[in-house]
Order: structure tokens, then sequence, then C-alpha cells
């Protein structure tokens, strides 16, 4: 499989530069990206809770809520690593190289090629 092919514009020296951040990066994506989904569906419970709770309107809001909550579940999970991680020495650099990536390509998209990058055997 050519990852070449998800992320172009970084090089195996980029990674290889940046890969213990990089790895931090993913690792707190997807800790958020799960910390989301769980309270997503907790706000899923407290939807059919209250619907047969006989309030059928507050169910509806709060399930409304935890679905475009969960819709943005990937972007708000990497700002908020974005907000974990920003105060580290050498993250500046890391990040403006994602950005960069996140400008043509979505962040999940993204995200997971640079798990596959990080994850593949050095060439």
């Amino acid at each position: 499989m050519n990852l070449k092919f998800f992320i172009p514009m970084f090089t195996q020296g980029q990674i290889d530069e940046h890969r213990e951040r990089l790895q931090q990066v993913v690792a707190t994506v997807h800790h958020f990206s799960a910390l989301i989904f769980i309270l997503t569906f907790v706000g899923y419970g407290v939807a059919v809770y209250l619907w047969f709770q006989d309030q059928p309107w507050a169910g509806l809001i709060v399930a409304t809520f935890s679905y475009l909550f969960f819709r943005q579940f990937r972007s708000l999970s990497v700002g908020l690593a974005r907000m974990k991680l920003r105060g580290r020495p050498g993250f500046a650099e890391t990040w403006n190289m994602l950005d960069e990536a996140m400008k043509s390509e979505r962040p999940q998209a993204v995200i997971l090629a640079l798990e596959t990058r990080l994850r593949a055997p050095r060439e």
C-alpha cells in the first residue's frame, strides 16, 4: 500500500524527525476521541431515559445535541489535543506540519494516514 497517497506533503524525514511528538499527538487525539464517544452515548442514554419519563421533547433535544457533538468528534478531538499539547516544547513545528496537511484533507484522514505511517515499518 502506497502511503504517500494519503499525505504527500510529509516526507519520511519529517515523520522520522517528529516521530515522538506525532505519536503523542495521535495518542492524545485517540484519547479525546474515546472520551467524546463515551460522552455521546451517555447523552443518548439520558435521552432515552427522558423519553421514558414522559419528556419526549427533552429527550429529543438531548439526543440531537449528542448527535451534533458526535458529528464533530474528529475535529474537536484534534482541537482538544492541540490545547493539551500546545505548551510543550517542540510541538509548534509539529502542529504547523499537521495544519498544512489539514488544509487539503479532513482531520480524520490526516490522523488515520499519520497513524498508518507511524506504524509502518521504516523504509
